[in-house]
């Protein structure tokens, strides 16, 4: 048997024990009965007989597709044209094969692991540590920002055709450095949209295709130009012309002869750079349909050919035969009838005879929004005391000497570049000069800006001069108290928080270095929670390095652990949580003496700190502590944590969690929260590493779809990438150059 048709039987294998399949593959004859999880002899056969399924067929119901629940390490979503996503997962084998796939192809083209990828203007966030990511709208600050990169350091641009297309145009006849390629992806590549990249950034276009929950993958060799698609990953079929595929390596959510919505042409000559396998042509999504002089018309079939005198253009055909046309001229170009005659001869051939509405964009430089100003006292008390949600809405930068801090801060928590390890050039920029510059004079000012320093480290947690830049921002803030004259238990939690992602070495020693009381009550200020929120994501990596490996297996998502603590206890937050969670990161106790404890009036405090501390040290008490926890509950919210603190304890312990029992929060009739306490005062965040070990057990119940709902609702975005994909989203979505509102159904 050969080696695609033993991966083909495992997948096979692999989804007939899934309702989702189970049906067709009967229908098929891929199984004899019902009792029958086996292949039948002929299965080879029998596979060309299954009924294909459409991505709205999942959409509706994912969990009767989820075959394995262990083996989970990617979680995606599908594009969601016209509303149709939904969330796929996928195994350790499907994740190494498509990573190596990918790898391989870019080798064609000489671009090496070592070769940076800048997602421009995309929806797009970095694969490797080494790749970039920028959005936003392409203003002169974006546009500095990409020649900086490109300047840098040999790199190849990727992004959807046309938002490339759209920062070329500011690009053109400037002195733009030259990249090794522009890789183009999720969008119909046109002629003309090549031959302005190519002339822009001097280099290759690329055409890349994927469909990552079908295994989809393909990119155009150097040789031909033909668009090479991997079957190795990947059992490719046309039926009425629209691809349908069959994931090899995808164990954990198979999905067997699936309709991605693309229509595409195979081509089975071979190609002639010699690279064996199908080359195919892609024509458009299967709801794109244009109205042209030849009748309909996918967007892949028209030709938009390069037109003299135009950058760019967008064609959007309405109702009757009225026609929107956007263009962005190119230099020196005086807009008469004659000068338009290529582009009226290309519409005259395509559409015959239409009413067109001609729109000029001159594609300009865009300047940012001004930024309204305030003086220094008023932007820290916008970071300290209100939300950041108001400030960032109506942005306020100081013009005093907090001016450098605040730019920082901005840059950190909305940020318009991300990179895979670290923090973009311009913002390590900003931060390097901060460092570098002498200590303010004002100190709240100084004391203010330390603080925003030692928030940087939770972004270079993974780098080695971390250290060096906490000591020298610690050392900032010792000084900056030290003139005010004050107690400040603010600025000792900003000292403290990065010990959470330290080496363990390090922690301890911050922990002994300040002489701290024993109670720390009620200190946080709005910086502080976002402070410890951004901490958090790379704790959770010093966890899995160097922590309890008991608890982190147990308690997976633990990050879920940290947020849910710090919701719950931020009233009453101190120094004790703090130590708590170091012992929960490290595995061993980081505040050796004196060691922070529970203030002695607050007793579901006291009671609450001594059970975690018997369940992560592996106590012999954790009953009894559990029964205390419970009689200092009052409230309801204490009680709802008690529940959930009797869960975490299960989890430690190996001890089965009865599904039904803990399903209130997700709206089962009857569950943890059935003894009268409100639902809408338990926060959810929490529960996930429960919901997690819930779906094994609901899986084995058949009661696929809650375990999936499980699955999704146990993960934990990131703080970083969340608001990154917040900008994307609002400007950098895909879109398409040439489309029909009627023939598509828009209107």
């Amino acid at each position: 048997m050969s080696q695609t048709l033993e991966h083909l039987r495992r997948m096979l294998e692999a989804a007939v024990t899934t309702p989702g399949n189970y049906d067709r593959f009967r229908e098929a004859g891929l199984i004899h009965s019902n009792d029958c999880l086996q292949l039948s002899p002929d299965w080879q056969q029998a596979f060309l007989n299954l009924r294909p399924i459409d991505k709205q067929t999942v959409r509706e119901s994912p969990g009767l597709f989820l075959a394995d629940v262990d083996d989970i390490v990617y979680r995606g979503a599908t594009s969601g044209s016209r509303g149709q996503s939904f969330i796929y997962f996928a195994g350790t084998k499907w994740n190494e094969v498509r990573i190596s796939s990918r790898r391989r192809a870019l080798e064609w083209w000489g671009i090496g692991e070592n070769t940076p990828i800048i997602n421009v203007a995309s929806r797009m966030q970095p694969v490797r540590a080494i790749d970039v990511a920028i959005a936003g709208e392409p203003t002169q600050y974006f546009i500095h920002i990409l020649n900086s990169l490109i300047t840098e350091r040999p790199v190849v641009i990727r992004g959807y055709p046309s938002r490339l297309c759209e920062v070329a145009t500011r690009l053109k006849n400037k002195s733009t450095p030259s990249v090794i390629a522009v890789i183009c992806t999720g969008e119909c590549l046109f002629e003309y949209q090549q031959a302005l990249l190519e002339s822009v950034f001097h280099a290759p276009v690329i055409n890349e295709y994927g469909c990552q929950e079908t295994g989809i993958f393909g990119l155009t060799c150097p040789e031909a130009g033909h668009l090479h698609l991997d079957g190795e990953r990947c059992l490719y079929e046309v039926i009425d012309g629209q691809l349908v595929t069959t994931d090899l390596f995808n164990l954990v959510m198979p999905v067997v002869r699936y309709k991605c919505g693309d229509l595409v042409e195979l081509n089975t000559e071979p190609c002639p750079c010699g690279r064996p396998g199908f080359t195919a042509k892609v024509l458009g999504r299967i709801e794109d349909n244009v109205r042209t002089i030849e009748g309909l018309k996918r967007p892949g079939e028209i030709s938009m050919p390069a037109l003299e005198g135009i950058l760019n253009y967008q064609v959007v055909r309405r109702e009757g035969t009225q026609i929107d046309i956007w263009i962005q001229p190119g230099d020196s170009v005086d807009f008469t009838p004659q000068s338009l005659e290529p582009l009226v001869n290309w519409m005259d051939a395509t559409f015959g005879e239409v009413r067109a509405e001609i729109f000029l964009d001159d594609a300009q430089e865009m300047n940012t929004v001004p930024v309204r100003r305030c003086n220094d006292a008023f932007w820290i008390r916008c970071i300290t005391k209100e939300s950041w949600t108001k400030w960032l809405n109506e942005p306020r930068l100081p013009k005093g000497a907090a001016f450098q801090a605040a730019q920082l801060l901005k840059k950190l928590i909305e940020p318009g570049v991300i990179v895979g390890s670290g923090l973009p050039p311009t913002t390590q920029a900003m931060l390097t000069d901060i460092l570098d510059s002498p200590p303010c004079k004002e100190p709240q000012v100084e004391r203010m800006t330390a603080r925003v320093l030692l928030f940087a480290c939770s972004f270079l947690a993974d780098e080695p001069e971390v250290v060096s830049i906490y000591h020298r921002a610690a050392e900032r803030v010792k000084r900056a108290v030290a003139q005010i004259g004050q107690y400040d238990g603010t600025a000792i939690v900003d000292l403290l928080v990065p010990t959470l992602f330290l080496e363990t070495n390090v922690a301890t020693a911050i922990w002994a270095e300040y002489p701290l009381p024993v109670h720390l009550q009620g200190s946080l200020d709005t910086f502080n929670v976002h402070h410890l929120l951004h901490a958090f994501e790379p704790a959770l990596r010093q966890a899995n390095a160097s922590g309890s490996k008991t608890i982190v297996r147990s308690l997976k998502p633990i990050l879920s652990i940290l947020i849910g603590d710090l919701n719950f206890f931020a009233p009453r937050f101190g120094t004790w949580l703090l130590a708590h969670w170091g012992e929960l990161i490290h595995g061993q106790a980081i505040a050796l003496s004196p060691i922070p404890k529970a203030p002695k009036d607050d007793d579901f405090l006291t009671a609450w700190l001594a059970w975690r501390q018997d369940m992560i040290r592996g106590g012999q008490h954790q009953d009894i502590r559990l029964s205390a926890l419970a009689d200092a509950a009052r409230a309801h919210e204490e009680q709802a944590r008690v529940y959930l603190e009797k869960g975490y304890g299960k989890l430690v312990r190996g001890e089965e969690l009865h599904p039904h029992q803990w399903l209130d929060i997700l709206g089962a009739n009857a569950g943890i929260l059935s003894q009268g306490l409100p639902s809408d005062e338990v926060d959810p965040i929490p529960w996930a590493p429960i919901m997690r070990s819930l779906v094994k057990p609901l899986q084995m119940r058949q009661e696929y779809e809650l375990a999936y709902q499980c699955l999704v609702a146990s993960a934990i975005p990131s703080s970083r990438t969340s608001a990154f994909e917040r900008l994307a989203l609002k400007v950098n979505d895909k879109q398409s150059v040439i489309y029909d509102l009627v023939a598509s159904g828009i209107i």
